[in-house]
């Protein structure tokens, strides 16, 4: 059997270190296809013209594609891999700043950034759980999103019949 997977934050920094991993992966976990997911296109775009690089050398059997929208990119999918930034690097910079104006520590993470950044993250998540229930309602969504342990207790939540 081979899976498809989405990466939803397709557009990140990391996608590409993680489609290498797949690569590296593929006798342990065969793909058929592979989604970038993103809100943010002129990135995502980038990102995915570097993929099919990789992909074309690596995995030339795999389909790379490219979705700004929930159907497409999670119609038929196995796995879900989320790593999303609820607004994106200029409210991780606040994040990261106001606490310290107010004499607080802590970054993106923890401390009064990780927690702002959490409640910022968690509608958005909710959001792709349930988009990506619709459309592949038994694919597995693995949360690289931060700060994970908020994000993980909202959706145990919302989702109390979900398998942890």
């Amino acid at each position: 059997m081979k899976y498809s997977i989405v990466i939803c934050g397709g557009g990140s920094t990391y996608t590409l270190p993680m489609i290498k991993t797949l690569c590296d992966f593929k006798e342990k976990l065969p793909l058929r296809k592979i989604v970038l997911y993103d809100i943010e296109k002129e990135r995502t775009s980038l990102i995915y013209e570097a993929a099919k690089v990789i992909i074309n050398e690596l995995m030339p059997d795999v389909k790379i594609e490219l979705s700004y929208d929930y159907e497409q990119a999670f119609s038929d999918i196995d796995f879900a891999f989320m790593q999303i930034r609820s607004g994106g690097l200029e409210m991780r910079e606040k994040d990261e700043k106001i606490p310290l104006k107010y004499g607080c520590v802590g970054q993106e993470t923890c401390g009064a950034g990780g927690f702002a950044y959490g409640l910022r993250s968690i509608p958005d998540i909710i959001k792709l759980v349930e988009e990506i229930r619709r459309y592949s309602p038994n694919a597995w969504i693995i949360n690289y999103s931060n700060p994970a342990a908020i994000v993980a207790e909202a959706t145990k939540r919302v989702f109390p019949n979900e398998k942890n």
